[in-house]
């Protein structure tokens, strides 16, 4: 079970313990110090007497750091009001003052350190004080000052995480709202095809695409859906897909998927290839009399995964405005998402194919885990 934890994101524990070091350090120099006039004025030089007047002052401030905290959440220095908080902030120094040099003496006492000439022990402790005054508001306002760097430190890092939280749920948001735009629209073009089969009372072959289509739906309904799946779930899901195509298009439509073997393990956007491919068919391949051809192709290099897809239809200069620029609502989706992923790393290119028809073609970096994923151990 952790300990509770303090302004900076500390536990109290790990913050009681780094008081403790520095208390320990400056406690440390302040006795080499004492011990090297003690030398050149022939006082005592031996260790104990060196640690009993130099440690203490420091480690006695370091129990004092809660008691300065609570003073500043009580009150807190603020633009509003920052004379009062200032006054009242200076009483408290002089009273923890005061009582910082009574319990040193007496530590030091205890020790068998002894402040001769100087009288009883709280004229000694008074005395004391009053000598050790301007150290002891510089040290108070030195612990009140690292106490209001660590607050603001902790308000701006909470300030930044919740931003950055905003930022990836806007981001989420978008990207399910780009994908909640993508499904009707598929759908849509099934129903479409299923209607048309009916009119031709080609109705066994309506029945077979409707039970593909249910399988589709079943993951198109998914209640969360990963935003990134493997290219090999991915073409998986294509196979599916154009398979529910295939029952439309009967013999004319021939189908060739290549992928690298590297390529399937990585990280692609959910169902970005399936808008390219019913692109294709759309445009190209229904355009066609005689049978044609959709080629998908994936390559993977050890940064960049590049994905084509590519039919041998009427080319864009044959296509429509959707065709060429990728006014449509498959084609702007991919973009949005891809850009909203991979911002100004990523490209989808439409284009005339090397050997007639059209190629899409996206790049993308090549991720072997998906966005947000923590870091595979080493």
């Amino acid at each position: 079970m952790r300990s509770p934890s303090v302004p900076g994101g500390l536990t109290r524990r790990d913050a009681a313990l780094q008081v403790f070091v520095v208390a320990s350090l400056l406690g440390l120099i302040a006795a080499g110090q004492h011990n090297l006039t003690m030398r050149a004025t022939d006082g005592d030089i031996t260790l104990l007497h060196a640690l009993g007047m130099g440690m203490p002052y420091w480690y006695l401030w370091a129990l004092f750091v809660p008691l300065v905290a609570g003073a500043l959440r009580r009150f807190p220095l603020r633009r509003k009001g920052w004379l009062r908080a200032v006054s009242l902030h200076l009483v408290i120094a002089l009273g923890i003052t005061l009582l910082h040099s009574w319990l040193e003496i007496g530590v030091q006492q205890a020790l068998g350190i002894r402040h001769g000439g100087f009288g009883a022990f709280t004229e000694v402790s008074l005395r004391h004080a009053l000598w050790m005054l301007p150290y002891g508001l510089l040290a108070y306002g030195a612990i009140l000052g690292g106490l209001v760097a660590v607050d603001y430190y902790r308000r701006m890092r909470q300030e930044q995480l919740a931003t950055a939280a905003l930022g990836t749920q806007l981001a989420e948001a978008r990207l399910q709202a780009l994908r909640t735009q993508l499904n009707p629209h598929f759908l849509f073009n099934a129903m479409n095809s299923i209607a048309m089969l009916v009119r031709k009372k080609e109705n066994d072959t309506a029945v077979t695409m409707i039970a593909g289509l249910s399988d589709l739906l079943r993951y198109f309904l998914e209640e969360r859906p990963p935003q990134e799946v493997q290219l090999r779930d991915e073409l998986a899901f294509l196979e599916r897909y154009l398979a529910v195509e295939s029952v439309r298009f009967q013999d004319r439509l021939q189908i060739r998927i290549a992928a690298d073997a590297g390529a399937l393990d990585a990280y692609v956007p959910n169902l970005v290839l399936q808008p390219l491919v019913e692109n294709a068919l759309k445009h190209g391949i229904s355009r066609r009399v005689s049978a044609g051809r959709l080629a998908i192709e994936a390559e993977a290099t050890a940064t960049t995964l590049t994905l084509r897809v590519r039919d041998d239809g009427p080319g864009p200069n044959g296509g429509t405005a959707d065709r060429i620029g990728g006014a449509g609502v498959g084609l702007r989706n991919v973009r949005a998402r891809l850009e909203q992923l991979y911002g100004s790393a990523q490209h989808l290119d439409l284009s005339p194919g090397p050997e007639g028809g059209t190629l899409a073609t996206i790049t993308m970096p090549y991720r072997s885990r998906p966005l947000g994923a923590a870091p595979a151990p080493a």
